[in-house]
């Protein structure tokens, strides 16, 4: 999995925790956050919830990248 970025922001934007990534789709506008942290932020380009993994477009690098739902909770964002 890749690890968060060093300098983590922090976000404003109304957001929704999403506690089932199984309700998580392709196309969703999410965060990954650790505490009042925001670690990665974008739009879901894949899921594997039996594998407890989103596939975000990152927003900050436009990089796809591997989040675990493990490491991070989810919130469901507007762009």
């Amino acid at each position: 999995m890749t690890s968060a970025c060093a300098s983590p922001s922090r976000s404003n934007a109304p957001a929704r925790r999403v506690r089932n990534v199984s309700s998580i789709h392709r196309g969703d506008y999410v965060e990954a956050r650790s505490g009042d942290e925001v670690y990665y932020r974008g739009e879901v380009r894949d899921t594997a919830p039996g594998l407890a993994t989103l596939w975000l477009n990152d927003e900050e690098t436009g990089m796809h990248t591997a989040v675990s739902t493990e490491d991070f909770t989810i919130w469901r964002t507007q762009r």
